[in-house]
């Protein structure tokens, strides 16, 4: 385990720039669906720092798994044939909307129909990015990480802890009626719901997939059980991560749908990041180290 606290990086990482990047889908969900009114549309825009600090922040942290981070310039000379620089192509991409479309939305001269639609954009671009943020650790001479179910897995992530920042922001905007009635609620709900299947479904096919592999000096199975206890307090958390924001969408006064939100998006994190750190322990290679 002491290697995989080494990734802590990269961990952080794929944790906070994918919940940020998944808040946006809430946000959409909520401008598409709900009637808000400019009062609440500010306060909205204030409090999607959150989100973007998240990406930010996870961008920062990937910074420091490199040993010269203006490396990190370097990894987009290969965008199309290698999945890294895929990664940082499409990251880059959607920090550039995200950032275009919140400090427009700041200087209160976006337009309903102009905010639904780059809402939407910015959204459905920050899915894309969660994927391929799965996709660069698709590589041949690590099998136990060469599948489907490592995007899968990040975009579940993104979906449900984006659901929980998404809560989050529009709870300490006042929009609580917003978010208990009608397709927000609806919506919100399914978001949560498929976060949730696709993150552990996903996460179990994988660690499925590491269990049945061995090089010379590892099992796959040994690292599976070494780490299962992290895996199941991840499992707990995701789990209440859900259980706190259906609880917020549904019937939770003002005060306490604010208390419910910080509790769901500190449980999100928790159990993303430990999903995430059991993940890079199930690293089984073709050769002879897992590292």
């Amino acid at each position: 385990m002491e290697i995989t606290f080494a990734e802590m990086p990269l961990a952080l990482f794929s944790t906070l720039a994918p919940m940020g990047a998944g808040a946006f889908v809430i946000l959409a969900i909520a401008f598409l669906t709900a009637k808000l009114d400019g009062d609440a549309l500010k306060k909205i825009d204030r409090f999607t720092v959150i989100p973007v600090a998240f990406v930010v922040v996870g961008f920062i942290a990937a910074f420091f798994h490199l040993a010269n981070p203006f490396a990190a310039f370097g990894s987009l000379a290969n965008v199309g044939s290698s999945p890294l620089s895929n990664e940082v192509a499409v990251g880059c991409a959607f920090t550039l909307l995200m950032l275009a479309y919140w400090i427009w939305a700041l200087t209160g001269k976006m337009s309903e129909g102009v905010r639904k639609g780059f809402a939407t954009v910015v959204a459905v671009v920050g899915i894309v990015f969660a994927f391929f943020t799965g996709m660069a650790y698709m590589i041949d001479t690590i099998p136990s990480w060469n599948t489907m179910a490592g995007p899968v897995q990040l975009v579940g992530f993104a979906l449900l802890g984006g659901a929980a920042l998404g809560v989050l922001v529009l709870s300490l905007a006042g929009c609580g009626d917003a978010l208990k009635a009608g397709s927000l609620k609806t919506g919100t709900l399914v978001v949560l719901a498929v976060g949730l299947v696709l993150g552990i479904g996903a996460f179990a096919v994988q660690a499925t997939t590491a269990s049945s592999i061995e090089n010379a000096l590892y099992n796959g199975a040994d690292l599976v059980t070494s780490v299962m206890m992290i895996i199941v307090c991840g499992i707990i958390c995701l789990v209440g991560t859900g259980v706190c924001d259906v609880f917020a969408v549904r019937g939770a006064g003002a005060g306490v749908m604010v208390g419910v939100s910080v509790g769901a998006a500190v449980l999100a994190i928790v159990g993303i990041l430990l999903m995430r750190l059991a993940f890079y322990a199930m690293q089984v290679s073709v050769g002879l180290s897992i590292l």
